[in-house]
């Protein structure tokens, strides 16, 4: 009893020192911007409304470990709808969209796309095999990776982890900026879409998953309702890279499992067709320079 007397004070405590009103104004917003093609709001408008949400959560929450988590998880939801935005738009995103230059550029390493050569070679379409599975968990585990380390950071190494948050944040961010100006189109999408690569290339992940769904396959379309001309750089290889060295300044362990989980990443973006080498290249050199501004923080 003397421990949930203890508690309900200090949860008391702390919800006096939430500042409500302002907490109020996110669920609002979140509607808003959910239903932002329905009610016609620009883009540039939709942009800067997200861009408010970690702010507003930072300023509603007392210090501490709770305000944190939550900011960085309005963080994400404004990342990810910032992801989806150029593709409110289809047939203006398409307009701009580059298909062939990444092609070219992936070509002068082997001679033909290294997603091209990998599924002619290892796969064996309509089937989907162990690999395919085994290369899908990989790819689906990095909706977990980057923030499970951050929140790593978060509970055993409280001082390293405003640096780190705003590093893989910015790591996150400086993508979009490839997203919005160069729209590039992923190699299973030129391959499907387009006829590209010799139509060899199928989005691996996109086919498990409608196998374990049930779902007819092939033939069935992997266009993501998101946006799937994000593609230059590879968010997904930008911030694992990103989250490897974060991990690795603060223990050499869990820095090589970081790393060896990332490289395991980069294979598997370029097997399963979600992005090129250029992309993961791009994506790599993106976090090394993030990881190299100095921060005017602990």
């Amino acid at each position: 009893m003397p421990i949930l007397l203890t508690t309900g004070r200090r949860a008391l405590a702390y919800a006096r020192r939430v500042r409500w009103p302002v907490v109020g104004s996110v669920a609002p917003l979140i509607a808003l911007v959910r239903h932002r093609r329905s009610l016609g709001v620009p883009r540039p408008v939709s942009l800067a409304l997200v861009a408010t949400a970690p702010i507003l959560v930072a300023t509603a929450l007392p210090r501490g470990r709770l305000r944190a988590a939550a900011t960085w998880a309005a963080h994400m939801w404004a990342y990810k709808v910032a992801f989806e935005l150029p593709y409110d738009d289809p047939a203006q995103t398409r307009a701009r969209l580059h298909v062939d230059y990444p092609i070219r550029v992936d070509s002068a390493l082997t001679g033909e796309p290294p997603s091209a050569l990998l599924q002619r070679r290892l796969r064996r379409p309509p089937r989907v095999s162990w690999l395919d599975r085994a290369a899908s968990l990989v790819y689906f585990a990095w909706v977990l990776e980057p923030h499970a380390a951050l929140l790593w950071i978060l509970l055993r190494h409280g001082d390293r982890f405003p640096t780190a948050a705003v590093r893989l944040g910015l790591t996150f961010d400086l993508t979009l900026v490839g997203y919005f100006a160069m729209p590039t189109a992923p190699p299973w999408w030129a391959s499907e879409r387009e006829g590209r690569l010799g139509r060899d290339v199928r989005r691996v992940v996109a086919e498990v998953g409608k196998e374990l769904r049930g779902k007819p396959r092939p033939g069935v379309d992997h266009n993501a309702r998101a946006n799937p001309w994000a593609a230059m750089p590879s968010d997904h290889f930008a911030s694992a890279a990103m989250t490897a060295m974060l991990l690795r300044e603060i223990d050499l362990r869990a820095g090589v499992a970081g790393w060896a989980y990332a490289l395991l990443l980069g294979a598997v973006l370029v097997y399963a067709g979600e992005h090129y080498v250029t992309d993961v290249m791009a994506g790599l050199l993106l976090a090394v320079a993030v990881k190299r501004v100095p921060l005017p923080l602990p």
